[in-house]
């Protein structure tokens, strides 16, 4: 070991190894780049030297951490914890950080949580923006140099990357299977709040699929509200006070399902009278009862994909697509399908 009174360096452990000091670098910084012998090697050194690793010096040098921002609306909503996993998943492969922040759908909060993630030199922040995010809010976020990603709520104008679902094909998707599989002939999009962008693609397309196949609209069904299970089930409970449901009906998310199933269930309806279809297709939806049928997003995936869209913008790409996968459609016992071997 070293024995004079001086700290170890990393240009020390990279001399004794006869490596470049980027070689120690990498490997400090948990770099997929360095082999698996290199960074045994490289670890065995520093431990026999006593060089401890300063995150805090690198931080000053680099003006970056290695922590990212994952500044989320919602961190108990089933589809926001499973993006946040993926993304994590990730992240942690190529030795960042995430930490997890909650903006409680509040324009102030989400300001206040930028700044700070800006004062702090996060590597990079992932966002699922407050509904009244403005353009501009995002665009001076992304002008701090920070490098961003959007996630499921776009901003064309921002000149931010964005990572989403094909949204206008999950309500195309909705409405051909009511209307040519179960053959409702009166049908509703159910649930999510009016300035969402993805209620915005998904109602507009699977209106205009519905109705081009000849089906009947139910305008009333189709009103917009805030897309939490307890929040459906009082609309639809207020809803079947005025009578008997459309015939089929596509939710916002598994969620809205969740609580429409919940108030036809109590009324007494079954799948037979009211073919209900969810989207996102999380984890509980198919132990549901009835079990949930549902468009799959793959959340899980999609923060995978999210997370490699900002390395990649941070520098350092990681192998694995950058894309979302297809919207696939999962029938179950909710809108009348009985498959014999569903799968989880």
């Amino acid at each position: 070991m070293i024995n004079d009174a001086r700290r170890v360096r990393m240009l020390d452990v990279a001399n004794s190894l006869g490596v470049s000091r980027a070689t120690v670098s990498l490997v400090m910084r948990g770099s997929p780049l360095v082999s698996a012998t290199t960074r045994e090697s490289v670890l065995a050194e520093a431990d026999r030297l006593g060089y401890v690793y300063n995150q805090a010096a690198a931080s000053l040098r680099t003006q970056r951490n290695d922590v990212v921002g994952l500044v989320m609306p919602d961190i108990v909503n089933p589809l926001v914890a499973e993006i946040s996993l993926g993304a994590q998943e990730v992240l942690n492969e190529l030795g960042y950080f995430a930490a997890i922040v909650n903006t409680a759908e509040n324009v102030e909060t989400q300001q206040r949580l930028f700044r700070t993630l800006v004062q702090q030199r996060v590597a990079g922040v992932i966002v699922i923006p407050v509904l009244r995010t403005a353009s501009a809010d995002v665009a001076e976020l992304a002008r701090s140099q920070v490098p961003l990603v959007v996630l499921t709520r776009a901003f064309p104008d921002s000149g931010v990357p964005f990572v989403g679902t094909d949204d206008t094909l999950i309500g195309r998707m909705g409405g051909e299977h009511l209307v040519e599989v179960h053959g409702c002939r009166e049908v509703a999009y159910f649930g999510g709040n009016a300035l969402a962008t993805p209620r915005v693609s998904r109602e507009g397309s699977f209106r205009e699929t519905v109705v081009a196949a000849g089906a009947s609209y139910d305008k009333m069904w189709s009103q917009p509200f805030d897309a939490g299970i307890v929040d459906a089930y009082r609309a639809a409970s207020a809803l079947l006070e005025k009578g008997p449901p459309p015939r089929g009906i596509l939710c916002h998310s598994d969620n809205v399902a969740f609580g429409l199933l919940k108030a036809l269930q109590l009324k007494g309806y079954t799948p037979q009278d009211c073919a209900v279809v969810g989207i996102d297709d999380l984890l509980q939806s198919q132990l549901w009862t009835p079990s949930v049928s549902s468009i799959a997003v793959q959340p899980t995936e999609i923060g995978r994909v999210c997370a490699r869209v900002l390395l990649t913008e941070i520098g350092t790409p990681p192998n694995g697509p950058t894309t979302p996968p297809p919207p696939t459609l999962h029938p179950r016992t909710s809108c009348g399908c009985n498959p014999t071997n569903p799968s989880l």
